[in-house]
C-alpha cells in the first residue's frame, strides 16, 4: 500500500533531522547514505524516492539545521531586550560544543573544511544560511541605533564563527575555552567601539 502525502513528508523530515545530526557529528564525508537511512530506522532503497542524490540530501540537512537554529533562537530570546538578545545569541553560538544537548550545532562552523568542496546547491544553502544569521543579529542591532548595523553584525558572525571552528581544530581544552572567550571580547569590544545614530529624541535637544 502507498504512503499517504502526510506519511511521506513524515518520513522526509526524519531522513533530514537524522542526517543534520549524522553529518554535523561525524561530517559528510564518512556519513554514507546507508548510515542516515539506518539510523533513521529505514531501509536504504527507500532513499531515492525523497532525495535526487547525497549532494540533495546534504542541501536539504543543512537547511534543516539552520532552520533549527532560528527557532531555537527566537525561542530563547523572546521578551529579551535587543542588547540581552545579542549577548544569548552570540554565548550559545559560541558554546554549541558544551552543551551535550545543544540543538544550535552550526553547518558553517562545524562543515566548513568539507562545504569547501561542495556542489552549488550546497553552498547557496549556507550563504542563505549565513544571510539569514546575519539579518538575526542585523535586527536586534538595528534597535540599539548602530549606524551600520549590518556591517557590525557581519562581522560578529565571522567572529564567532571563526572562533568555533578554530576550538573544534585543537585537543587542548583549555586552548578551547581561551578561543571562545577571546571571541567573545571580541564581540563585546566591536559592540563598544561600533558608532551609533543618536536618536530622533535626543537629537531634538
Amino acid at each position: 500500500m502507498r504512503k499517504s502525502n502526510a506519511e511521506a513528508a513524515e518520513t522526509r523530515k526524519r531522513i533530514l533531522a537524522t542526517a543534520s545530526g549524522l553529518f554535523l557529528k561525524n561530517g559528510i564525508a564518512d556519513t554514507a547514505i546507508s548510515d542516515v537511512m539506518a539510523a533513521a530506522g529505514l531501509t536504504q532503497g527507500g532513499f531515492y524516492r525523497h532525495f535526487q542524490s547525497k549532494e540533495h540530501l546534504v542541501a536539504e540537512a543543512n537547511a534543516a539545521a539552520f532552520e533549527l537554529i532560528r527557532q531555537t533562537l527566537d525561542a530563547a530570546v523572546a521578551g529579551k531586550s535587543p542588547r540581552e538578545a545579542i549577548d544569548m545569541i552570540v554565548y550559545g553560538y559560541l558554546h554549541q560544543h558544551q552543551n551535550p544537548e545543544s540543538v544550535v550545532l552550526c553547518p558553517m562552523a562545524n562543515l566548513s573544511s568539507e562545504l569547501r568542496n561542495a556542489d552549488e546547491q550546497v553552498k547557496a544553502v549556507i550563504t542563505d544560511g549565513y544571510a539569514r544569521f546575519v539579518k538575526l543579529l542585523a535586527s536586534y542591532l538595528m534597535r540599539l541605533d548602530y549606524s551600520d548595523y549590518m556591517g557590525v553584525a557581519e562581522a560578529i558572525v565571522a567572529v564567532i564563527v571563526g572562533a568555533v571552528s578554530l576550538s573544534r581544530l585543537t585537543v587542548d581544552a583549555a586552548l578551547a575555552t581561551t578561543v571562545l572567550d577571546n571571541a567573545q571580547h571580541t564581540v563585546n569590544l566591536i559592540l563598544q567601539c561600533a558608532s551609533t545614530s543618536p536618536r530622533l529624541d535626543q537629537a531634538a535637544h
